[in-house]
């Protein structure tokens, strides 16, 4: 019996000691013990060879972030090296312009060389695209799509340009300040094009030249037609005139003025001619018809006819009734067969949209 006891003994003895080498016990003192621990990055400030360094921070969570639905917490190195994200840009549409809106995008106290791409959808980003570096709107952002802030206009903005008429877009801006430091995009600025415009008016539709006869030298200058324009055509517009025959009655004419629209001249003889007060009037010299008193030009008869009116282009704010007038000249000879003598005055406006 004494041996059997024995025996108990040892086995006991042996499961004690095998319960012994699974316990485990963290840094303690008389009161506390840590349970979890481990080794940290301490209090270096990097790590380096002649050919790299190693930074890092006490505490580094990979990629950690704590957010809600309107704030995001981030914490470890890759968000302290991370850009500053871009508030809203300020997205108008100034000139009440069909395809083009004026932004001016907020650097977000980034860096001076940062660079910035900005987004661009009409689907609230469902679908995306991307202000190209020329300022057209295109699929893909490239390299040469991220500028800097002067690039962009600073400031004073610049226009995307090549938009849909009558659309509302919404743009948003991320940030690069160099490898690694993408910020994510940046709340959104909003704005709409609007349909394209043109309105013009003549404000008479029938002029009576005075009776010509040898008490006023067979002239009358004195009568005009004043255009009116008002439009958003992005490139301006161009008011051609012309007749569709001289100043006729039964088999009797009387001319056309020798002066061309290209090279009018000071009046010098008989005919039917004009003379406009546009002072920057496209097709030649500029000031052709105005410089050093009224030059004169007779009407051609060929469509569309010739420039007497309008503003080039570049528009900004819309143009709203500008005026210009076309002055007529007539004078015939004192042989000319008496009568009634008619003709028609075309006026065509055509926009450059």
């Amino acid at each position: 019996m004494k041996y059997i006891s024995l025996l108990i003994f040892l086995l006991f003895a042996m499961s004690y000691g095998l319960s012994a080498n699974f316990v485990s016990a963290g840094p303690q003192s008389t009161s506390y013990e840590l349970k979890e621990w481990g080794f940290g990055s301490g209090a270096t400030q990097g790590n380096t060879s002649p050919s790299y360094s190693l930074y890092g921070v006490a505490g580094q969570v990979e990629n950690g972030k704590s957010t809600s639905a309107n704030y995001g917490l981030n914490s470890g190195l890759v968000f302290s090296f991370q850009s500053n994200t871009p508030p809203a840009p300020v997205v108008t549409n100034p000139g009440s312009n069909y395809d083009r809106l004026k932004f001016v995008i907020n650097n977000g106290s980034n860096p001076q060389d940062s660079t910035f791409a900005i987004a661009i959808s009409t689907d609230d980003f469902v679908t995306m695209h991307y202000v190209q570096s020329d300022n057209t709107v295109g699929t893909v952002l490239g390299v040469e799509d991220w500028q800097t802030y002067t690039n962009w206009g600073a400031t004073s903005g610049e226009y995307i340009t090549g938009l849909n008429t009558s659309t509302a877009y919404k743009i948003k801006v991320k940030a690069l300040s160099g490898l690694y430091t993408e910020s994510p995009w940046g709340p959104t600025g909003s704005a709409s094009t609007v349909d394209p415009s043109l309105t013009f008016g003549i404000d008479s539709t029938a002029l009576n030249f005075n009776n010509l006869n040898s008490s006023n030298s067979y002239t009358d200058s004195s009568k005009s037609t004043v255009l009116t324009t008002s439009t958003n055509a992005y490139n301006g517009y161009i008011v051609y005139g012309r007749v569709t025959q001289p100043l006729t009655f039964q088999s009797s004419a009387i001319d056309n003025y020798a002066g061309t629209n290209a090279n009018p001249s000071t009046w010098s003889s008989t005919g039917f001619g004009y003379t406009t007060n546009d002072s920057d009037l496209a097709g030649g010299t500029a000031d052709r018809f105005t410089n050093g008193g009224a030059k004169y030009a007779g009407f051609s008869s060929s469509s569309p006819g010739d420039p007497v009116a309008d503003h080039a282009s570049g528009i900004i704010t819309p143009i709203s009734n500008e005026q210009f007038t076309v002055s007529y000249r007539v004078t015939a000879s004192a042989t000319t067969n008496a009568g009634n003598y008619q003709t028609t005055v075309l006026y065509i406006v055509v926009p450059t949209y």
